[in-house]
């Protein structure tokens, strides 16, 4: 676009056209903004021609999760008991993406209250199976090429989880990095911002855009944003911990031969992999996150659930009732428990740069069935790290396998390069999916 071969309405253009191509059969749209975006395109147009910067984003499309504010948008979190809700201001990382010049073609579908009940979205590579949850749309959307990059939330595995299924890849960054602003709540101690793309330099863009400190998320430290897209150019990672004995005891055949194969590839480009286990077991872990997650949510939810209980749908209720339940006592251990773990995690970072895992433990089941387990985006959530997920290619049914690198807190700058890396030395790139025609069955 600088150089004037490739204009923002023209881009905005052929993205609206491949979504009306692959739409009917994927239903990764909660909302599109044809119009909104083609105006905004149009202003980024403007600007280059009259030698105004457009903002460092200017004209690049985005979709946003339909779960974050935006101005005079709906934000129906995929539940009618917000149906009709329009925000009359952006959400804090919106706000940012508007001043740089991006471009929202709409809201993508999110579950329910962003929760693990299934919603219409359908995996672009396979019809008949998920796309993950609960950023569904987000990850449906980039993979089969609707939008080169899209927001989604994470609250257990709601980015890394769905981008995988849909073989993109995507970053959760370190918590509170993004603030969260104007959008709707799961948890306040386990929300994170996530970005879903086809590149790791798309994801660095977007962060170094978000990033920083915002009034009204106290989770949101005040901490420096440093120039991501330049810091992470491609670099090989140092030392390396694979987390073998945690997670492929748990991982289905095929999952874990992919794993082996792509730590293989690692060591036999130089990396350093040695193998261990995470600092506290996954069970405690699990129960842990698990106690606060229903917690917070039962705060959140609160009076709006005592008077349409019959509104949510089965795995939000059973959350959020399980939430009124627990003791104070129990709350209170478990964040003990995860402020223990996030010390032992930043200990062991000082040994190692990286930590490698596969991001899920199966294929994704029936879409209309489950979301799939997010176990194993679980312990990096629980700590706050952040955290990527790359492609590793397809299998023999044809659907999408990923690895998962975690860093240390605020490391996204070494996270993004090694991951630039590996897109580089190892292949491990997103493709475009060509969504199948739907059975009529």
């Amino acid at each position: 676009m600088a150089g004037g071969a490739l204009s923002a309405v023209e881009w905005a253009q052929s993205l609206l056209s491949r979504i009306d191509r692959c739409e009917g059969r994927v239903r990764a749209w909660a909302q599109v903004d044809r119009e909104g975006a083609l105006e905004a395109a149009r202003a980024a147009d403007r600007a280059r021609a009259e030698g105004r910067p457009p903002g460092p984003l200017g004209g690049a499309p985005y979709g946003a999760k339909d779960i974050f504010d935006i101005k005079g948008l709906r934000r129906e979190a995929g539940t009618p008991l917000y149906r009709g809700h329009v925000p009359g201001a952006d959400a804090a990382c919106i706000a940012r993406l508007r001043s740089a010049g991006a471009v929202a073609l709409g809201k993508t579908v999110t579950t329910p209250f962003a929760n693990s009940d299934p919603s219409v979205t359908r995996n672009p590579w396979d019809l008949s199976r998920s796309p993950g949850g609960s950023s569904s749309g987000s990850a449906a959307a980039v993979a089969a090429g609707m939008v080169p990059a899209a927001l989604g939330t994470q609250t257990t595995g709601s980015t890394l989880r769905p981008a995988a299924f849909c073989g993109a890849c995507a970053l959760k960054p370190t918590y509170g990095r993004i603030p969260r602003t104007g959008i709707v709540k799961v948890s306040w101690t386990f929300d994170h911002v996530g970005l879903i793309a086809r590149s790791a330099e798309d994801l660095g863009l977007l962060l170094m855009v978000m990033s920083g400190p915002a009034a009204g998320d106290d989770g949101a430290p005040d901490a420096a944003v440093p120039g991501f897209a330049a810091l992470s150019a491609p670099r090989r990672p140092g030392r390396a911990l694979f987390l073998r004995e945690d997670f492929l005891p748990l991982a289905g055949p095929e999952v874990a031969d992919r794993t082996l194969a792509a730590v293989s590839a690692l060591r036999g480009r130089g990396v350093e992999v040695e193998e261990g286990r995470l600092p506290l077991a996954q069970d405690a872990i699990h129960a842990a996150h698990a106690i606060v997650r229903a917690v917070d949510a039962a705060c959140y939810h609160g009076e709006m659930f005592l008077a349409n209980m019959d509104a949510y749908p089965p795995s939000t209720r059973k959350t959020v009732a399980s939430g009124l339940m627990v003791p104070a006592v129990h709350y209170v251990n478990a964040l003990r428990l995860r402020s223990r773990f996030i010390r032992a995690m930043d200990r062991l970072h000082d040994r190692y740069e990286l930590v490698v895992l596969p991001t899920f433990d199966e294929l994704p089941p029936p879409w209309e069935a489950s979301t799939g387990n997010p176990a194993f985006c679980e312990a990096l959530t629980f700590s706050g790290q952040p955290a990527v997920t790359l492609p590793l290619g397809r299998g023999g049914e044809g659907l999408p396998f990923a690895i998962q690198l975690g860093a240390r807190r605020f490391g996204e700058e070494g996270l993004l390069a090694a991951a630039r890396w590996c897109e580089e030395e190892l292949g491990w790139r997103a493709e475009i999916a060509e969504p199948p025609s739907l059975n009529p069955s």
